[in-house]
């Protein structure tokens, strides 16, 4: 078996093991309980806005499940085993999918990463293509730059893809390229940019800030990432977040999304590195 299917098949062997084991966890007799799942990247995120919502209805409680990913969010949801999923792959802003509901959360900027303490501040479009290249293998200050890639179906990969032809065909060819380190997750590609000196890689605004990671997210062609710049389309990196709920559900569900949508939701998701359109200012 190759690395690339053992890598999928320990995925989706470790997403059924957890869904049972969500389906199988006891709820306190008269507790009202919300379980949240999803991609990581919005882990963060819910849990900043679980305590927020449970100021209001401190009788409530709200679980975040980690480590389902996008597809193990929906597949979860759609078998009970959690009441609302987080995905960055949802379609339309709001429609009915598979039986479920897909409402959007909002538009983080999709940033390249490297530690706080790495000097450098900014990075040119041209020179990602060498860095997914092979050609740029240093930072400015001539220390070694280590790329730490995600997998080719990832939607971090996708959003790479879409910047250009030759970016494409730039994130090709580091991925055919042997020994290179590829995190399968968005909280594992975030520790492995913290942990490995001079690490570059992709991740997201939203997540460095609810996570409170030493990351520091670069500044592409001199524009930083903001909800302010993908407002006024200066920065045109982002991923779209969706919540996506069951056709019935629960009043206290119904209540959070709700919550979501309200002023204080949205100020926290701004503050959060969220923009939400005209509706989030």
């Amino acid at each position: 078996m190759s690395s690339k299917h053992r890598r999928r098949f320990l995925t989706v062997s470790c997403l059924v093991v957890t869904v049972g084991l969500l389906s199988s966890l006891p709820v306190p007799s008269g507790a009202q309980t919300i379980k949240i799942g999803g991609t990581g990247g919005a882990f963060g995120t819910m849990q900043v806005l679980a305590e927020a919502f449970k100021k209001s209805r401190p009788e409530a409680k709200v679980i975040a499940v980690p480590g389902l990913g996008s597809g193990g969010g929906r597949k979860a949801l759609l078998g009970g085993a959690i009441d609302i999923a987080v995905t960055s792959k949802a379609g339309k802003d709001t429609e009915k999918l598979d039986g479920a509901i897909a409402m959007l959360l909002g538009k983080t900027p999709f940033v390249f990463a490297t530690s706080k303490k790495n000097t450098t501040v900014a990075l040119t479009t041209q020179e990602l293509v060498d860095i997914w290249n092979g050609k740029k293998i240093t930072w400015a200050d001539g220390s070694r730059l280590r790329l730490v890639l995600r997998p080719e179906n990832d939607s971090d990969t996708e959003v790479l893809k879409r910047i250009s032809a030759v970016m494409e065909q730039a994130v090709k060819n580091s991925l055919s390229r042997e020994g290179m380190k590829i995190a399968v997750t968005d909280g594992e590609a975030a520790d492995a940019i913290e942990g490995i000196q001079g690490a570059l890689g992709t991740s997201s605004l939203s997540l460095i800030v609810s996570e409170k990671r030493s990351l520091k997210a670069l500044e592409i062609n001199g524009v930083a990432p903001s909800p302010n710049t993908i407002a006024n389309g200066s920065y045109p990196y982002f991923k779209s977040l969706y919540v996506l709920t069951g056709t019935k559900p629960s009043g206290l569900t119904e209540e959070f999304i709700a919550f979501l949508s309200s002023t204080s939701g949205h100020k926290i998701l701004t503050q959060l590195g969220y923009w939400m359109g005209e509706a989030g200012r």
